[in-house]
């Protein structure tokens, strides 16, 4: 069995991470042993609720106590490059929550050590594991053709989400914890699906805004496109809804997938309509099980000695684009994007 610590006791930490670890499908091959957690108020607030685990205030103390397989880091994006940094030289597995880093100097400077790495690192993209996305990709590949295309994403909301009490419950608003708005927060997740389904674009033009936030120092709202090859891609997101809504479409002259963020999506092809059963994207359930099957594939990978360098790859990659989305809404205009 592998043995595990999370680096970050937060929310996703508790509700998403530590709970997924717990499930049929993964106790058998998998055990959390211990958590590191730097504030003293969290630290004893999840001794208390979890007391099977071990809590440490330090990596230094946790790598010193005990032999551990992988760390899996969920601290605010801040500290993700400085604890990559420490895994590694422990030579352990790491699982790394998005982004990966906090910019894109943290970024280089943590790809560097990981491309020749030996042990498996893996970013938490989970959404590619969401049927909804899986029937993206699969049209995509089996059912397109060479027909061009336009991928929209439509990602709505209220606020950001809150964090935990005890340390900072606006820390997704604070750019020098959490790299940025909306666009690094949640926007995050569609651009490295962007290029997962489509491949790296060409181009990107990207705008922010405060529409409804105000009193937030990072932006409320974000319009991205991409350009691809075959292919241009519309992502915008806000957290100045009046309600939390995602959807979907791909459009192109083959055929069409649309999602309107429920239970189902209709597809097109061939002048004929069929509807395929999803998950509804905005359901925390859904949410949840995109943890059970990364965890699954992680496991896979540590078992099976499988450096997952294309994953490395992804994560630079994710970081990158952000970065030229932000730089492309300061400059005001079009990034072209070299084959790097």
């Amino acid at each position: 069995m592998l043995k595990g610590a999370i680096i970050g006791f937060g929310k996703i930490a508790q509700q998403s991470h530590l709970k997924a670890y717990q499930q049929d499908e993964l106790k058998s091959d998998v055990k959390i042993t211990s958590v590191v957690e730097p504030l003293e108020v969290n630290r004893l607030e999840g001794q208390k609720n979890n007391p099977n685990l071990n809590f440490y205030s330090t990596t230094d103390e946790l790598f010193s106590k005990e032999e551990i397989d992988f760390v899996d880091i969920t601290a605010p994006p801040k500290f993700h490059s400085k604890l990559i940094k420490e895994s590694i030289e422990q030579n352990v597995n790491i699982l790394c929550e998005k982004p990966f880093t906090l910019n894109l100097e943290e970024a280089t400077e943590t790809y560097s050590q990981l491309k020749n790495y030996d042990k498996v690192f893996i970013p938490c993209h989970q959404y590619k594991y969401s049927p909804i996305w899986q029937n993206f990709k699969n049209f995509l590949l089996n059912e397109n053709g060479d027909a061009q295309s336009l991928l929209q994403f439509n990602i709505f909301r209220l606020q950001a989400d809150p964090g935990g009490t005890n340390f900072n419950p606006a820390w997704r608003t604070d750019k020098s914890l959490s790299g940025g708005g909306i666009l690094a927060d949640s926007g995050i997740h569609y651009l490295y699906l962007s290029q997962w389904l489509l491949g790296k674009p060409k181009t990107v033009t990207a705008k922010v805004y405060n529409l409804n936030h105000s009193n937030y120092p990072v932006e409320d709202t974000a319009m991205v496109t991409l350009e691809f090859e075959k292919a241009v891609a519309q992502i915008t997101l806000t957290w100045g809804a009046d309600k939390r809504v995602n959807n979907a479409r791909l459009i192109s002259s083959t055929g069409s997938l649309n999602y309107e963020g429920k239970t189902h999506l209709i597809k097109n092809l061939n002048n004929k309509e069929e509807k395929i059963t999803v998950p509804d994207a905005s359901d925390k359930a859904h949410y949840f099980s995109l943890y059970i099957s990364l965890i699954k594939e992680f496991i896979s990978k540590i078992k099976n000695k499988e450096r997952a360098v294309n994953l490395v790859d992804e994560a630079f990659d994710s970081i990158n684009l952000l970065n030229k989305c932000y730089l492309s809404a300061e400059l005001g205009k079009t990034i072209y994007l070299s084959n790097e």
